[in-house]
């Protein structure tokens, strides 16, 4: 008799016919929202239309081009000469903001349907989209530390949640996405700052939080075109090694629930009134809190204690 019983890599595989009708059907999304509310996050293999996440992966690849060309040190906030796409550049991993137009305007993309249906339970119908910016591992990028953000696990409901868009194969081979689906999205941040415990580091070493993150499963995550990753950010995740030729590209988009906002990214960087006006009307009730005032303003408080070597003693030993 094994003493463990590890747990299924289920995944949510959209039928022909919810593609055709723009609609999760009721048993497809009541175990989808449950997947995302107790494991933290949920996949949704082939959720959008190949096609457009294909045209959205090669118009991707024109801006990184142009934000590569366009560098100038390591600045914050630089931007592309031709497409003027807000980004930054750090350990090899590149975010970038793209202009919400041509492919990147896409009701399939930005109001995905199957997403929004599953948000809208959780967060309900006043969900505004925060930003959209890229994530994209090269080659010579470190390990990540394990990390939570943008305020998961101040309040019991949930703020706010990811969506990611592949643009490419996001595979094992250049630098999955590493998730921890064991309720880490649940833990009250109120607990963690009184105990000490730091779970914000992203990029440089945080040991004792590595080694508590060995205590629990983890699972790096595969993507592909028309798929959807659908997490919690408060959910324990990582970035992980690229050792390949291939950059892993996947748009983050973030959504939150009416009333909430955090510090992190401004929509502003994507789209101005110009833009907003020529989007489809699905999306542009998403950012029309931008333009038409009623943006919420409750922000989470910091999550990050200010530790020292005399105030802790680490969880791990050497």
């Amino acid at each position: 008799m094994d003493a463990e019983t590890p747990g299924q890599l289920f995944e949510i595989s959209v039928t022909d016919a919810e593609r055709d009708q723009h609609v999760l059907f009721p048993e497809t999304l009541r175990l989808a929202t449950l997947l995302l509310h107790t494991r933290g996050y949920v996949i949704l293999r082939g959720g959008m239309p190949v096609q457009i996440a294909e045209e959205a992966a090669e118009r991707f690849r024109q801006i990184h081009a142009d934000c590569m060309a366009s560098r100038e040190g390591d600045g914050w906030w630089q931007v592309g000469h031709q497409t003027k796409a807000v980004f930054w550049e750090r350990n090899h991993r590149w975010r970038i903001f793209p202009k919400l137009t041509g492919a990147f305007a896409n009701e399939w993309i930005l109001a995905n349907p199957f997403a929004l249906q599953i948000l809208e339970q959780l967060l309900g119908e006043g969900i505004y989209c925060k930003f959209v910016s890229s994530d994209t591992c090269m080659k010579g990028t470190t390990l990540q530390s394990p990390h939570r953000e943008m305020g998961g696990g101040n309040t019991w409901e949930a703020q706010s949640f990811i969506v990611n868009v592949p643009l490419g194969v996001c595979g094992l081979h250049n630098g999955p996405l590493e998730v921890w689906p064991g309720g880490s999205h649940l833990w009250r941040n109120e607990l963690l700052r009184r105990l000490e415990v730091n779970d914000d580091v992203q990029d440089g070493r945080n040991p004792e939080f590595e080694w508590f993150a060995t205590l629990f499963p983890s699972r790096k995550v595969e993507l592909f075109p028309g798929d959807l990753l659908i997490r919690d950010p408060g959910l324990m995740h990582r970035g992980t090694v690229n050792e390949s030729e291939q950059p892993r590209s996947m748009l983050t988009i973030s959504y939150f629930r009416e009333g909430f906002t955090h510090d992190y990214g401004n929509p502003e960087h994507n789209l101005d009134r110009e833009l907003w006006e020529m989007l489809e009307p699905r999306v542009k009730r998403l950012f029309a809190y931008v333009f038409e005032g009623g943006v919420p303003t409750v922000r989470p408080p910091s999550t990050s204690p200010q530790m020292t070597d005399a105030q802790v003693s680490p969880l791990w030993e050497d």
